[in-house]
């Protein structure tokens, strides 16, 4: 799918974008892998952009599964924390009841607030909390930035992003 001004606009992009700057970008339109390899390329998009661009544009499945692995990537030590994110994947997956991810949300809520490493723990939380219970198009997006966040080098993890969402776009052809 070719995404055109129109469509890009219909998302509502930051000021940052004005009607004039994406029609410059995009010309007579570009695929959503096309956005992300330019990224990377640094060929007139950030990876941050070409993240947001095209998490408005996936199906919810694919950016879930996206959500999820950026959360996964906080590398907690927390098994509360684990298993949240692990209901959070079964949930979406038909394999977990919405009792069981309440209750594994509370479980890493309340361990949350009692780790002694409180903001990566919290950052592990934070991102499966958005995977589970936000619209997919802004859970993927925001915990992708949550997540770039915490971590030492946010160009590394960007750049890990990037390639991630190029992975899943392709397995789901």
């Amino acid at each position: 799918m070719k995404i055109t001004v129109d469509k890009m606009m219909a998302k509502h992009p930051c000021a940052g974008w004005s009607q004039k700057r994406v029609a410059k970008y995009l010309g007579d339109g570009k695929t959503i892998t096309d956005m992300l390899r330019d990224s990377l390329a640094n060929n007139g998009i950030s990876m941050s952009d070409a993240i947001w661009g095209a998490t408005r544009f996936l199906p919810d499945k694919i950016n879930r599964k996206f959500a999820i692995w950026c959360a996964r990537q906080c590398n907690s030590k927390l098994p509360e924390i684990k298993n949240y994110i692990d209901v959070v994947e079964k949930y979406y997956n038909g394999r977990a009841t919405k009792e069981e991810l309440e209750a594994a949300y509370r479980a890493a809520d309340k361990t949350t607030e009692e780790a002694a490493n409180w903001a990566a723990e919290r950052a592990a939380y934070g991102a499966a909390d958005w995977a589970a219970y936000r619209a997919a198009y802004r859970a993927a997006y925001e915990v992708a930035d949550e997540v770039a966040d915490e971590v030492a080098d946010r160009d590394k993890m960007r750049i890990r992003q990037v390639k991630k969402l190029i992975v899943l776009l392709k397995s789901s052809t």
